[in-house]
């Protein structure tokens, strides 16, 4: 059993006003962005159409507008499971960073139980296990 301490911030896993506070705190994530962003939970997917440098450069931007909203609120994303995708026929395949670490890319991927494929379209659960 682990002893007390004395916490200056945060609010106990499980709690009842968890849920609602967390999205309070990070209500303004998507300020100041030039791409679109959906959270869910503590999830949080920043996605637009990169069809040039210019796009691609605005895209990094935004990523680094999210890293120093963390930074601010003293908050972290973890790197090492932020992904990119690339989705479509004519993909511009761009690489993005965060915080000076290179997303890995993949063409596949999980998102609230649907696997997304790279081409837009998705596959069941079952049919990825086999």
């Amino acid at each position: 059993m682990s002893g007390w301490i004395q916490l200056l911030s945060g609010v106990p896993q499980g709690s009842v006003l968890g849920a609602l506070l967390f999205s309070m705190y990070i209500n303004d994530l998507d300020t100041g962005l030039i791409n679109k962003l959906l959270k869910f939970a503590d999830d949080t997917k920043v996605f637009g159409k990169i069809s040039d440098g210019s796009d691609s450069e605005s895209f990094q931007e935004d990523l680094n507008t999210l890293a120093n909203w963390a930074d601010k609120w003293k908050m972290e994303f973890n790197v090492r499971k932020c992904k990119l995708m690339h989705v479509g026929r004519n993909k511009a395949n761009f690489k993005y960073t965060v915080k000076g670490n290179t997303l890995h890319e993949t063409s596949l991927e999980k998102d609230l139980g649907v696997m997304i494929m790279d081409d837009g379209k998705t596959l069941s659960q079952m049919s990825v296990c086999l």
